[in-house]
């Protein structure tokens, strides 16, 4: 029997040489890094003490001689549940990161609940022989932990739900901080190479004075136009209100009005001003990640921005790539970067996950300035949760939050809306005046008498260049019906692939900058952050903040004296996003609707109409559907988990025939034939030339011979049911209708 842990080992020898590590050491090191990733929520020391105690069953002979075995097969013995009985004894709740620390946070209660796992353990001979063993060797190291040691917030726990979900909040932090020190201290034992290659030298301070250098020679260019001179104002108000104490900030500035550089400089220098470790911008749309992420890595480089969403592609396998590109895959997993780009599914989504590959960044939101850009995306059903998140990260884990966006939510507390944020501070002084100046569209509200198709085709062969922007993808595709067959016209949804819809928006914009015709039909897919700027936008009646957004690809630079936006009424057309009344674009629409009627001169100029409309769709709509915030009260982290999703129908991607994106799935098919796996880099090679097609119609899909699994059970599906690729890709001037298939409408198929 081992008298020290010294004498016993953590982890097997390095393949490529080396000791074997001991499990004092990788205790030690796990313990020290989780308090570190702890100190900004007040919780070092039981962190501390998970550190110490995560792999104490591992103290036990059984564990030992597996871990010295020639070739052990996993998963081995059970380990966890040493440290999670004596997490139980001490502190209950803390037993949910000792028993998940490799397998993830658990339901407390119900099958296979932590519950259920604690009382069937103790009965366990071998797990209470190693408890008892642990116990004499873990005691010298590990510290005493008790209620003097939560952190100041959390000091009395009330019977109320809110102080539940408060700790319920605590336990996940508590967990990342774990769960990274544990991953990072396993890889540094097994491959050193790639702990060290995580590191990044840039600071806080150095980025900002790069970008408030990069700024100055931008302003300094700019042309002495109204747009430019507004779009300096809201810089230099972003620069001023970064001094500003540590809070909730908005930033509500109309499209056009240099919100992306904008946000970015309040960032840098709040974090700078207030020692934060990391800028974390999220937004809702791959398209506009890139976007962004580029302009960002303009100014600083390429080993310091994280572009960390699921259409960035790889450009050489692990192990073989250049070392800003190893850097990303690696802060990939765990977002230790000072500027993260992601999307605003992966940022929220982590908040409220039970995996370990998601949970494991969380800890680094803490003491970080977190910018959600367009922040009118924020699902209506999960508002509840989402601000009681962001709330708990502002109160209790030192972060700032910037809310951007143009058509600025109603998200603060008020009477019927206890969930909403306590206060926010807007940054830009006048709203009202910087709208008044920036308007460079008039609107013209046809929605009393009705569209057809023809009508507005019609509208669109009038003008030499022109877009509408319709509720659905077959609303899009009865347009193009109604349409000739003309070079000018290009289609944009998301029938097109990734990789197809970026050639078309780069054709668009080479038409636009060489005053060509173009006539685009396109979905919400060019709405929040698509530079394009159009003459003239026609817009089918939809959400108010919809019809904002596209009005914001008219005009958008200020070219002309005044741009086209006309709202019509179509006259047929599929009710948007399913036909239930309780679907918030539906409930979106009919609200915009009624407010245009209410008012036939509602001035959409004005920053207050996009409040009120969000006050009425809020109002009428049930912010928790799914009971979160009662499954969150009850420790139901699995359930949680299943529950909060952004994107609520589960999707299946099919490969289309574009570009290369057959010839790659040859590839990855063949490897994985033989791994039985598809790894993340050919994932992301996939990804560009995918459709996504929602579950419970793929069945149908298959039926009709459309889609075929290429390999069982690993989601590898081409799709045969004909794609309309255009010739743009072959310098032709057709720019294809992507995805189609015979049958009904195939908008309930795809995402």
């Amino acid at each position: 029997m081992a008298d020290s842990l010294h004498d016993l080992i953590a982890h097997s020898a390095p393949e490529d040489g080396g000791e074997p590590q001991s499990l004092y050491c990788h205790a030690r090191n796990v313990a020290g890094m989780a308090a570190e990733f702890a100190a900004p929520f007040e919780s070092e020391t039981i962190a501390r003490w998970l550190g110490w105690w995560h792999d104490a069953g591992k103290a036990h002979p059984a564990v030992q001689d597996y871990l010295t075995a020639d070739d052990p097969s996993p998963p081995g013995p059970d380990h966890s549940s040493v440290g999670m009985l004596k997490a139980d004894e001490v502190m209950g709740l803390l037993a949910h990161n000792i028993a998940g620390h490799h397998g993830g946070l658990a339901n407390q209660s119900g099958e296979n609940g932590l519950s259920d796992r604690i009382r069937s353990k103790r009965t366990d001979d071998r797990i209470g022989e190693a408890l008892a063993l642990a116990e004499t060797l873990v005691a010298a190291h590990a510290p005493s932990i008790g209620a003097r040691d939560l952190p100041g917030f959390l000091q009395e726990l009330g019977a109320e739900s809110r102080t539940k979900r408060g700790y319920e909040f605590w336990l996940r932090m508590l967990h990342s901080a774990l769960v990274d020190a544990d991953c990072l201290d396993t890889e540094r034992h097994f491959d050193p190479e790639r702990f060290a290659a995580r590191e990044t030298e840039d600071s806080i301070s150095d980025l900002w004075a790069q970008f408030e250098e990069n700024q100055r020679a931008l302003m300094a260019e700019a042309e002495p136009t109204v747009v430019n001179r507004r779009r300096r104002d809201v810089y230099e108000a972003a620069i001023d209100a970064a001094e500003q104490p540590p809070g909730v900030f908005s930033m509500t500035v109309p499209t056009g009005g240099g919100k992306t550089r904008s946000a970015m400089g309040f960032g840098l220098r709040h974090a700078r001003a207030h020692d934060k470790n990391r800028v974390i911008v999220a937004l809702p749309y791959t398209s506009i990640i890139e976007q962004n992420a580029d302009v960002y890595r303009e100014i600083f480089g390429e080993q310091v921005v994280l572009e960390h969403h699921s259409a960035v592609r790889a450009e050489a396998e692990p192990g073989d790539e250049a070392p800003p590109e190893r850097w990303r895959r690696l802060a990939t997993q765990n977002w230790d970067a000072p500027v993260v780009v992601t999307t605003t599914v992966q940022l929220l989504e982590s908040l409220f996950t039970n995996h370990n590959g998601r949970l494991r960044k969380l800890h680094r939101l803490a003491n970080s300035v977190v910018v959600l850009d367009e922040v009118q995306t924020l699902p209506p059903r999960l508002m509840n949760a989402t601000l009681d998140g962001l709330r708990e990260l502002k109160a209790h884990y030192g972060a700032s939050i910037l809310l951007c966006t143009a058509t600025q939510p109603a998200l603060t507390e008020r009477p019927g809306f206890p969930e909403g944020l306590d206060e926010r501070t807007e940054i830009v002084p006048d709203p009202a005046g910087l709208y008044d100046d920036l308007r460079r569209v008039e609107y013209d509200v046809q929605v009393d008498a009705p569209w057809t198709w023809t009508d507005v085709a019609d509208d669109l062969m009038a003008h030499r260049q022109a877009m509408a922007v319709l509720n659905t993808k077959d609303d899009a595709a009865a347009v193009l019906d109604e349409l000739p067959a003309d070079p000018s016209i290009l289609h944009l949804s998301t029938r097109l692939c990734g990789a197809h819809r970026r050639r078309v928006l780069a054709e668009v914009r080479c038409r636009l900058q060489d005053d060509e015709p173009v006539r685009l039909v396109a979905t919400q897919v060019v709405e929040a952050g698509v530079d394009l700027s159009f003459p003239r936008v026609l817009r089918a009646l939809g959400p108010l903040d919809s019809i904002i957004q596209a009005a914001g690809r008219c005009n958008r630079e200020g070219e002309r004296d005044v741009g086209e936006v006309t709202v019509f009424r179509p006259a047929a057309g599929d009710k948007p996003y399913g036909n239930t009344p309780q679907g918030a674009y539906l409930r979106g629409c009919s609200i915009a609707w009624q407010l245009f009627q209410n008012d036939p001169d509602l001035d959409l100029h004005d920053p207050t109409v996009p409040r009120h409309y969000f006050r009425q769709l809020y109002d009428s709509s049930d912010l928790d559907e799914a009971d979160v915030q009662t499954l969150r009260a009850e420790f139901q982290f699995e359930q949680v988990a299943d529950e909060y999703r952004l994107i609520e129908d589960d999707t299946t991607p099919v490969v289309v025939n574009y570009g290369d994106g057959w010839s790659i799935l040859d590839d990855v098919v063949e490897t994985a034939e033989h791994t039985e796996f598809v790894n993340r880099a050919d994932g992301r090679r996939l990804q560009p030339y995918t459709v996504s097609l929602y579950e419970h119609a793929l069945d149908e899909a298959v039926r009709k011979g459309n889609a075929h699994e290429l390999v069982p059970d690993l989601d590898l599906w081409r799709w045969d049911g004909g794609y309309d690729a255009g010739s743009l890709h072959e310098g032709g001037t057709d720019g294809g209708r992507g995805l189609h298939t015979e049958g009904p409408t195939t908008d309930n198929l795809i995402v």
